[in-house]
């Protein structure tokens, strides 16, 4: 292989209003670790991979835009079991919307964070994602 290629995004960057409040969120439901604190700026592991980066915005900026009118998301995590962490999230009191099968693409669904940021959940047996 040939050097100097991308090999993958490292983490994404999340606006928030309260960067500790918003960091105890996604360890309390996806188990989470929380590593280099920088006041109001945070990063959050699964393990030793990093996942993302929450950071306090001044104004009420979110990660999410929109197209023909619908809200979408620009982060999109993976799992092996939609279903258990549907299920998980929806009965913790995350906001969901319903899974969707989309074939050959795989099983989908969205969830809102504290601040209304969209992130999408995907679970495909057919692609390498390294984990």
């Amino acid at each position: 292989m040939e050097n100097g290629k991308i090999l993958g995004i490292a983490y994404n960057v999340i606006p928030v209003k309260d960067v500790k409040k918003s960091a105890e969120w996604f360890v309390s439901h996806f188990g989470f670790n929380i590593r280099n604190d920088r006041g109001n700026y945070l990063s959050l592991f699964r393990d030793n991979r990093p996942i993302i980066d929450l950071i306090e915005s001044d104004n009420d900026t979110r990660a999410v835009f929109e197209v023909n009118g619908r809200q979408r998301w620009i982060v999109t995590f993976f799992t092996d079991d939609i279903d258990s962490l549907h299920m998980r999230l929806t009965s913790g009191g995350v906001t969901t919307r319903p899974i969707s099968n989309e074939g050959m693409y795989g099983k989908f669904f969205v969830f809102e964070d504290l601040d209304g940021n969209l992130f999408d959940v995907w679970e495909h047996n057919d692609c390498e994602l390294i984990f």
